[in-house]
């Protein structure tokens, strides 16, 4: 017996002898062949600190690989370590292999892409060419548990992306993967280079065909969008923060399996073109998706927020909007005359998202929708238009809009919105519809302290004469049932007052008396009052509103032209009121006071007069930059047809009947100013005669005025003292700079 267990030991430690020197000597010399053969095998040279492999822990490991590009001393694969825990025997024995505790740290893999060619396409295609072994063999069972990797990197270029794209901080786990089962469950987690911090984990069961993805998306920079962006419009920047949080489930077998909830938000967002001027902006977005359910075809939005969405918009003559300068449009895409967006490629991200929602919408149509709320708060629009020679600007700030909840169930959804007018007037609107019949609807609309000056620029061009004073309030119903349209509408107009007609307008406009008619309408408290009735079938292809709209207007104007003794004779009062003590105003790069002048500050100085303890400030509302522009277009006139001031009243006709697009002008600006070429007219002549000169010149012209105002107060008998020019602030210049001329600011004295 002792001779049997002295051998016994003697086998052991021989035994254990060998798996140490195993332990300690094989993985030496195979990291050693490994090294050396590695071009030969695989084309690409690999160095590696260690190898372990470690019978008595069931450690197998290793440490420190780098794999380079062929030829190159470019990193294609690395890694720190990467180890695991395994029984070797157990698994040769029962052709069952469990692995567990496999842990990959710090892995690197830089992947090329040319076409349909990778880099790693090679290692793909080795030993594809030998014959396909057909000998049927015993299914190998397999389990990998407790699955982690950490500080992984992953670099992306190809010749279909604007540039690489790369991910750092990986980390990702799994607790099982196995044979016996069709189901993995993956987390991880990774930060974007280019900005951006993307957690979650996705879900596959290749049994049952389905995958689940559950994500959040954190701080993703849209600047990094840029490129993609381009393909489609001139913009030169691109700002904001993306945040999504996205649940989706899904078949690749079922297209009726599609389930979604989300949360995606919006921040800072921003895109500007040409050298910066801003297109589209907004502080902040949030569109919170309940449900999107394909087998119940049910559809929920809990909220749809946008606070702060300020855009712009800009018409010129030759029918060109900014839009369609910023997009890049191809009118020969489709064969014919229709303007197109360029195609872009299919790679690019846009491109992809809008097949993605065009597919979704193919396959998923909801019988039932539902939206909690939908809010804009503190939107903005500033439109220019060039197309009238005076060029028309025009703001609405503060615009809101809020809904009830809107559901197909049952109900009708209400819209509430309000907006400032061009930072003086005011609308408001609510509009009720049946989400189930669009063809039922219910609004209503007021809109107070509209400045009608505002609307000088189209007046003068469409209309022919300027607007000197007014302001306009509407109230209006409108009600569709089955299509059929009823709108009740009353206009009331407060001190509207027209000047003499201009010689510079549209050609083709029809030219009403509108200095005559808007005289003969107002009552004797200057206001002047109309209800205007549109009724009609929406289902009748021929009907249109607007037109209705225009010819009870014109009527009305050239019926009192027309008859101006019998509208008169209805009217009951006094003389026709002094008008407005709220401002003066002159004609352009005048400072002569007429009876439009006279007529406000006649009406100041009978109220200083009567209320001794009242003083007033009298605040410059001249749009100077206008005026300069004015000045200038003028000044040029005056040189192409060879007169000098002081001009005679056929001379002053001459100046002021010449179009500043007429082709002998143009011509003549061209010469003047050469570099200031497709900017408009008055900018041009500004950029001819110098904007020194043209702001010396407005800046005389305006102490002109308040010499006139002052003598003729004095005339009036207001003491100097009780009277005073100064620059006004931001709220007594809200709604009013335009016209050159002053606003009456009173109040008591000291």
């Amino acid at each position: 017996m002792m001779k049997k267990y002295r051998r016994l030991l003697w086998v052991t430690g021989v035994a254990l002898l060998l798996l140490a020197t195993t332990a300690f000597f094989l993985p030496f010399l195979l990291k050693r062949y490994i090294e050396k053969h590695s071009v030969e095998w695989i084309g690409r040279r690999v160095t590696i600190d260690r190898i372990v492999l470690n019978p008595f822990t069931f450690t197998y490991a290793v440490k420190g690989f780098t794999c380079y590009e062929p030829g190159s001393e470019e990193v294609f694969v690395s890694w720190r370590n990467i180890a695991v825990k395994s029984d070797l025997i157990d698994g040769f024995r029962n052709n069952h292999w469990r692995f567990r505790k496999l842990r990959i740290a710090d892995p690197y893999v830089h992947i090329v892409q040319q076409g349909d060619r990778f880099n790693f396409s090679d290692l793909l295609e080795m030993g594809s060419d030998g014959p396909a072994d057909t000998t049927a063999t015993e299914p190998v069972q397999f389990s990998l548990e407790d699955i982690g990797l950490s500080g992984g990197r992953i670099v992306y270029a190809s010749d279909i992306l604007k540039a690489p794209v790369a991910i750092s901080g990986l980390q990702a786990t799994c607790n099982r993967i196995t044979s016996e089962s069709a189901r993995m469950d993956f987390d991880l987690g990774l930060s974007i280079d280019g900005g951006g911090r993307l957690d979650g984990g996705f879900e596959i069961d290749t049994e049952r065909s389905l995958y689940a993805i559950r994500a959040e998306l954190k701080q993703f920079a849209l600047a990094q969008l840029l490129p993609y962006l381009q393909d489609f419009m001139h913009a030169s920047a691109l700002q904001g923060q993306l945040g999504l949080r996205l649940d989706l489930a899904d078949s690749w077998a079922d297209t009726s399996a599609l389930a979604v909830s989300g949360n995606l938000t919006l921040d800072g967002f921003g895109i500007t073109y040409g050298e910066g001027a801003p297109l589209i902006a907004m502080r902040q977005g949030q569109v919170v998706l309940d449900t999107l359910n394909a087998r119940t075809q049910s559809f929920k939005v809990s909220r749809m927020a946008i606070d702060g969405l300020a855009t712009r918009f800009q018409q010129w003559p030759d029918g060109s909007n900014t839009w369609t300068k910023v997009l890049k449009l191809d009118s020969t895409a489709t064969g014919d005359s229709t303007t197109t967006v360029l195609a872009a490629a299919p790679s690019n991200i846009f491109v992809m998202l809008a097949d993605y929602i065009r597919m979704l919408g193919q396959e998923f149509v909801a019988n039932q929708y539902t939206a909690d709320s939908l809010l804009l708060t503190d939107g903005a629009v500033e439109f220019e238009d060039f197309t009238p020679e005076k060029p028309f600007r025009y703001t609405l700030d503060r615009m809101d809009i809020r809904s009830s909840r809107i559901t197909t169930s049952a109900g009708t959804a209400d819209f509430s919105a309000s907006a400032r007018l061009n930072q003086r007037g005011m609308l408001t609107s609510i509009f009720r519809f049946d989400p189930k019949d669009f063809h039922n609807v219910a609004a209503s609309m007021e809109v107070k302290d509209l400045s009608l000056p505002d609307l000088d620029a189209y007046s003068r061009w469409y209309a022919a004469h300027p607007i000197t004073s007014g302001l306009l309030a509407y109230q209006g119903t409108t009600t569709i049932q089955s299509g059929k349209l009823d709108s009740q509408n009353h206009l009331a107009a407060d001190n509207l007052r027209f000047g003499k007609k201009v010689t510079v307008h549209d050609t083709g406009i029809y030219i009403l008396p509108l200095r005559l008619g808007a005289a003969l309408l107002r009552d004797v408290n200057g206001r002047i009052d109309l209800d205007i009735p549109v009724t009609g079938d929406l289902n009748d292809p021929q009907f249109k509103p607007w037109p209705i709209v225009w010819k009870v207007l014109k009527n009305l104007v050239v019926k009192a032209a027309a008859a101006p003794v019998k509208l008169v004779g209805g009217l009951v009062g006094g003389q026709e009121e002094d008008g407005s003590v709220e401002e003066v105003r002159f004609a352009p790069l005048s400072a002569a006071l007429g009876k439009e002048q006279q007529r406000p500050l006649g009406a100041l100085a009978s109220l200083l007069k009567g209320k001794p303890e009242l003083g007033a400030a009298l605040v410059s509302v001249t749009d100077v930059q206008e005026q300069a522009g004015e000045w200038a277009a003028k000044q040029m006139k005056m040189a192409f047809l060879g007169l000098a001031a002081p001009l005679t009243r056929e001379d002053s006709l001459r100046v002021d009947g010449l179009s500043l697009r007429d082709s002998s002008f143009t011509t003549f600006l061209n010469g003047r100013a050469p570099g200031s070429a497709g900017r408009p007219e008055r900018q041009r002549c500004l950029a001819a005669v110098g904007p020194e000169a043209a702001l010396q010149a407005v800046g005389a012209l305006e102490q002109q005025r308040q010499d006139a105002v002052r003598q003729y107060l004095a005339k009036a008998g207001i003491a100097p003292g009780r009277i005073a020019f100064r620059k006004g602030n931001e709220e007594e210049l809200a709604g009013f700079i335009g016209a050159p001329g002053f606003r009456f600011v009173v109040d008591v004295g000291e």
